[in-house]
């Protein structure tokens, strides 16, 4: 079981990369335009770093989204956070992504 806080910055992760992959853009070329290096695209992808808030708005902005389309609910938070490791449908399903994007993301999570 995750705690709350790793539950937090793993699903945003998951958003970044799930906006950044539907827009074909590599973590390098997000990297390059944000003006951070490439692992720390990938160490906030995974949950890793916990991503300044300024930096996430500048993510935001680089993927043509609203800060908002990053940020989980807190009910989402807490189903991530309870539910089983390999049992990832409950979150899918509670998410507010987009169906190719939870598509992508299931397809992500099978390969954990």
């Amino acid at each position: 079981m995750a705690d709350y806080k790793e539950a937090l910055y793993k699903i945003i992760g998951d958003r970044i990369k799930s906006h950044r992959e539907s827009l074909n853009i590599s973590q390098l070329q997000l990297s390059k335009n944000l003006d951070i290096s490439r692992s720390s695209i990938s160490n906030i992808e995974v949950g890793r770093h916990q991503v300044p808030l300024y930096t996430l708005y500048d993510i935001a902005k680089d993927l043509k989204i609203d800060v908002n389309e990053l940020l989980p609910s807190y009910d989402e938070v807490v189903n991530f956070a309870t539910s089983n490791v390999t049992d990832y449908s409950r979150f899918l399903n509670s998410s507010t992504l987009k169906k190719e994007q939870k598509e992508k993301l299931n397809v992500v999570l099978k390969k954990l």
